[in-house]
């Protein structure tokens, strides 16, 4: 099931790349908790996710994230809330929301549309991990 999540820490002026980097160790703790120390080779039992940073208005920053990530039944709880304790530990004010994608083709759009208005790029599984094998 899809899923759309928001994570909001209402910080003003906060690097976006310390958000993600946050996110992306928060990430890495769930995998190496639910598929082993060596989680990295598991990469068909990792969630598709696609992350999408957005700054706020132009008076207002508050950098957050959007996030779009295809997680079974089973483990939809389980990845939010594990996601949600561990940021509200680094950021406290942090605010958190949790919406299902429907199936149909006009809200699945929908949600991208939301996502892109900003312009950033979108960051995927790929780009979340350094490769293991890449010493260059």
């Amino acid at each position: 099931m899809k899923l759309f999540i928001t994570f909001n820490p209402h910080i003003t002026n906060l690097s976006q790349n310390n958000l993600l980097n946050n996110f992306k160790t928060i990430l890495k703790k769930y995998y190496r908790k639910e598929l082993g120390s060596r989680y990295y080779k598991h990469k068909d039992k990792q969630y598709q996710i696609g992350i999408f940073q957005e700054i706020g208005s132009k008076n207002f920053k508050q950098p957050h994230l959007h996030i779009i990530v295809d997680v079974p039944l089973t483990a939809m709880k389980k990845f939010y809330n594990f996601l949600k304790t561990y940021l509200t530990a680094i950021y406290p004010h942090l605010t958190s929301d949790l919406q299902f994608i429907r199936s149909g083709k006009y809200d699945e759009q929908n949600v991208y549309n939301y996502c892109l208005k900003e312009g950033s790029s979108i960051i995927t599984n790929n780009d979340l991990y350094e490769r293991i094998t890449d010493f260059n």
